[in-house]
């Protein structure tokens, strides 16, 4: 560690801090650098889901949902691409783009709900994504003649 005046230079993560962030207590924080198995954990907003197991299972249901509705949405915005040729282009741009703003705002949802560690919102995350995949996506559930691009 190198000192200079009131600055504190960190070799190892070449990060400055000040003589005065160094003496402030460390907070203990519910981020894990590494996947764990527990119910009592904070998915997306403060406090929540607690210490409930039923809040807890809501939780992955929730995160479950995310995903799902992503693919769909994916989807939906694949399928706007060929909406009727004679439609309003600005009316189609704005569609397309709105369908793409919400399918966004899920993916990065589940995205910030993976980041807290939790291995059961991990394997909610990934299910829901596999699951509206196949039923959004998968070639089992197209018409017969369709072609998708």
């Amino acid at each position: 560690m190198l000192t200079s005046k009131n600055n504190v230079v960190v070799e190892a993560w070449n990060t400055t801090t000040t003589q005065t962030q160094m003496q402030t207590p460390h907070r203990p924080s519910l981020l894990h650098p590494t996947f764990y198995w527990s119910y009592n954990c904070e998915v997306l907003f403060h406090g929540w889901p607690g210490s409930s197991r039923s809040m807890y299972a809501l939780a992955l249901l929730f995160v479950f949902s995310l995903a799902f509705l992503a693919e769909w949405f994916t989807r939906c915005s694949d399928a706007a691409a060929s909406i009727k040729p004679e439609a309003d282009k600005v009316a189609k741009v704005a569609f397309r783009t709105a369908m793409y703003a919400v399918k966004s705002g899920f993916s990065y949802l589940v995205i910030l709900a993976v980041v807290s560690f939790n291995g059961g919102v991990f394997i909610s995350a990934i299910l829901g994504h596999a699951f509206g995949f196949v039923v959004f996506r998968g070639r089992a559930f197209r018409k017969v003649g369709r072609v998708d691009g």
